[in-house]
């Protein structure tokens, strides 16, 4: 919050005003001194949203965070936090710092590259002992996550269909917001009887509780890009699509290797689910709010993957 501030108080000691459209009419006349100054605030102001989104090297609060707070409050972090994150990043440098894209453009392309790397390989690092937290696996995904929201963001610097790129990030946050609090709730469920709610526990969950594995199931085929989980696929190539349209061949290849180390990890959970259980299956008795939580999140999943074009739709509709 502090490094945010200081940053808007630059940019509005330059450009007098906060409305932001009144900054972008006023930035690239800023001219001197203050020229300094303003590109001091666009890049503090950067960094502050940086913070919020987990976007590498600011992530380190994620992984403890989400393991430490309560899972309601993990899932509130991984998918409203974010959510917000990258609307005002959204309205800052789209809206706000268009004189500026020369500067954020690639510096939003080199922290998606550097957010989905450090996300996914952390990530794949806990699955080498089944004794890390679930909860920790989905830390690191929700980082490795971003990186791909960064993406259309960065493409936005070096495209002139700036909305079409954006089009893309929210389209994503739809498809992530709906199957992320879906595994969180699959994960609250688990850790009602096991309190340490590590990757081994999930272990035979199909045995004692069919409808939650086949729903965390297609929960992580969405977050991988797999069918049946169409809706995570068309996400992700709708990002890929906006990345190579905007000239960033580069950064198309660096998230296509990551998302083949992403396969990895979420395969590996998935297939956990369905092997045979050590011992007497675990039967979880699930209360109402997370009944409706299940259920909401895996209507609109499997709703989503039926009709996937409706979220780039409406996030057009909804954006501009």
């Amino acid at each position: 919050t502090a490094v945010s501030l200081l940053g808007i108080s630059f940019v509005y000691a330059t450009t007098g005003t906060l409305y932001l459209t009144q900054v972008a009419q006023r930035l690239p006349h800023v001219g001197g001194q203050l020229h300094t100054l303003a590109q001091t605030g666009v890049v503090l102001t950067l960094v502050g949203f940086a913070f919020k989104t987990a976007a590498v090297p600011f992530h380190f609060w994620v992984p403890d965070t989400y393991v430490g707070a309560p899972l309601p409050v993990a899932a509130y972090l991984s998918v409203v936090g974010k959510a917000v994150g990258f609307s005002g990043l959204i309205l800052v440098t789209v809206v706000a710092f268009p004189s500026y894209a020369g500067v954020w453009g690639p510096a939003l392309a080199a922290l998606a590259a550097l957010t989905m790397t450090v996300g996914n390989v952390a990530a794949l690092r806990q699955q080498t002992t089944r004794a890390y937290s679930a909860v920790r696996l989905l830390a690191w995904s929700s980082v490795g996550q971003a990186g791909y929201l960064l993406v259309p963001l960065a493409a936005a610097g070096y495209s002139k269909d700036a909305e079409r790129a954006i089009g893309s990030t929210v389209a994503y946050a739809l498809m992530y917001a709906a199957v992320n609090l879906g595994a969180f709730a699959v994960a609250a469920l688990v850790g009602r009887g096991r309190a340490l709610n590590r990757i081994s526990d999930y272990r035979g969950l199909y045995a004692a509780n069919p409808l939650a594995a086949l729903l965390l199931a297609f929960f992580l085929l969405c977050l991988a890009g797999l069918p049946p989980g169409v809706i995570g696929l068309f996400a992700k190539v709708t990002v890929f699509s906006a990345a190579v349209d905007a000239g960033l061949g580069w950064l198309a290849v660096v998230m296509a290797v990551n998302v083949v180390i992403g396969l990895f990890y979420y395969l590996q959970w998935a297939a956990l689910l369905f092997r045979a259980p050590e011992g007497e299956p675990v039967r979880h008795r699930v209360p109402a709010p997370l009944t409706a939580a299940l259920a909401v999140t895996g209507v609109l999943g499997v709703a989503l993957s039926g009709a996937p074009q409706l979220v780039l739709r409406f996030a057009a509709a909804g954006l501009f």
